[in-house]
């Protein structure tokens, strides 16, 4: 571990090079995760929203006052 501790602190460039193909792909993973399943999750989560509103007949500012209408606050 020391020898490639060494190398790396005398070689910055070539171990920064190194480790980026792996962060690159780990990073990928995450963003992938995030557009693909969190943001559509969050946006049909919302319009489910909007939509019960429509269909229960609330009025649409208590939904823009209270945007968790599902939580309880008390």
């Amino acid at each position: 571990m020391e020898k490639i501790r060494k190398f790396m602190l005398n070689h910055p460039y070539i171990s920064v090079a190194a480790i980026l193909p792996f962060m690159l792909v780990f990073v990928m993973g995450v963003f992938s995760i995030l557009i693909n399943i969190i943001l559509p999750a969050m946006i049909a989560f919302w319009l489910a929203g909007w939509v019960y509103t429509a269909i229960v007949g609330r009025p649409v500012q208590h939904y823009y006052r209270r945007p968790f209408w599902y939580v309880h606050y008390d």
